[in-house]
């Protein structure tokens, strides 16, 4: 069975998704080569600066900002309570979820990483700006908006 389908490099380029899925990947990449060293990889990384701009989460609050499955995340937060950059704190009452919030050390680690992690910024032309406004709807909540689906 054959098809009339044909497909250039110039037509797959072309799909913005799949752009940014294949950019993401690489970026994904340079910033753990960035973070290694730190003993973080870039999931790792946004657990500690998203409880740093929120100052606390519970872990499936946690997953959503960082954009994990609630799943992976208890193995991650395990790891970094372990490596005492993590606390879990009281839970505020009976069958709620336990809050999450750094410690001095997840603090003082997240300070050496920041600077690593906004100088990726230079890996674009613009410094990032123009990535991070298209990319942003995106990564609210976890769902498309309407307005980034050109709905609004």
């Amino acid at each position: 069975m054959s098809s009339d389908f044909s497909v250039t490099h110039d037509d797959v380029d072309a799909i913005a998704a799949w752009t940014v899925v294949r950019a993401a990947r690489e970026l994904a990449r340079r910033l753990d080569e960035e973070l290694a060293p730190l003993g973080l990889t870039p999931v790792g990384f946004g657990a500690l600066v998203q409880l740093a701009a929120a100052e606390e989460l519970n872990q499936a609050e946690l997953a959503r900002a960082v954009g994990v499955r609630a799943q992976s995340m208890g193995s991650l937060v395990e790891a970094l309570a372990t490596r005492g950059l993590v606390a879990r704190g009281a839970a505020p009452g009976r069958g709620r979820a336990s809050r999450l919030h750094l410690t001095d050390a997840g603090r003082e680690l997240l300070a050496t990483a920041w600077p690593r992690v906004r100088a990726s910024n230079a890996w674009f032309p613009d410094g990032g700006e123009t990535a991070a406004r298209a990319l942003r709807p995106f990564t609210t909540d976890g769902t498309v908006s309407a307005r980034a689906d050109g709905l609004a």
